[in-house]
């Protein structure tokens, strides 16, 4: 009997310990109010699918390339960035998995990569994403200025709490986001981009979003500027969006 009281007290012991020391995801309620607000300036509900096309000019050290640029989405964890210049490549966020497509060749990236590659020229459905997704922590970082314009500095992640193989992700996972104090119109989106040789290198990535025009209920971006290291490296201009399109999967392949 002594031995199996000690023994069911120090079950006792251990599960009250777990509970003690789980640490509950970060969800400032004042940044979940302001992305949510956000969600619902740009119209609520994220499509089923879009369909963007525009042009796009690109800066590499004193080389400027002019082409074409496809921006699919699909649902909220699914986009493909197709861009057409004399360096054409496809890069494709489907689920939490991510691939890049260059010379005909697709070769898929690891997770340190993936989890930000998700578009961020289209916010709704990554946002929508990210405040449905019970592992996801917000803060609220303050009110500051962009542009000459007053913003609120959002940061969120994925913790991966309840996936604890993927936790050792969640620090790779930090995105910033400036939404327009005034419109809730998300104008700036940062985040570091993982070397895709898992060698652990990173660069930052800023992508200033502008011109947000209505599309059948939808604001969409139809200005966007991205800037990799801090060096501007592409211009895009929008021509038109197309919405609930009938996209599959298969414009979301990934190995």
């Amino acid at each position: 009997m002594r031995v199996a009281s000690l023994f069911i007290s120090a079950c006792l012991f251990l599960s009250q310990s777990a509970v003690q020391t789980a640490t509950p995801v970060q969800r400032d309620p004042q940044a979940v109010a302001l992305l949510q607000t956000s969600v619902q300036a740009m119209g609520g509900t994220a499509p089923t699918a879009s369909l963007a096309m525009g042009d796009i000019v690109t800066v590499a050290g004193s080389l400027n390339s002019t082409g074409t640029i496809r921006i699919l989405t699909r649902g909220t964890d699914q986009t493909s960035e197709q861009i057409q210049t004399s360096s054409s490549f496809t890069r494709v966020y489907s689920r939490g998995r991510a691939s890049i497509t260059t010379g005909g060749s697709l070769s898929t990236l690891p997770m340190e990569s993936a989890v930000t590659t998700q578009s961020s020229c289209f916010p709704l459905p990554f946002l929508s994403a990210a405040l449905a997704n019970p592992d996801t922590a917000f803060k609220y970082i303050g009110l500051e200025t962009l542009n000459g314009s007053s913003v609120q500095h959002i940061q969120f992640w994925n913790t991966f709490a309840s996936i604890p193989d993927l936790q050792p992700l969640a620090n790779l996972s930090h995105r910033d986001i400036w939404v327009d104090a005034t419109s809730g119109l998300p104008q700036r989106v940062s985040f570091a981009s993982r070397s895709s040789d898992r060698s652990g290198s990173s660069v930052p990535v800023d992508v200033l979003l502008s011109d947000y025009r209505n599309t059948n209920g939808i604001l969409y971006p139809f200005s966007i500027q991205v800037s990799v290291n801090g060096t501007p490296w592409a211009t895009i201009s929008i021509q038109n969006v197309t919405l609930n399109s009938g996209l599959d999967d298969s414009s979301f392949l990934v190995q």
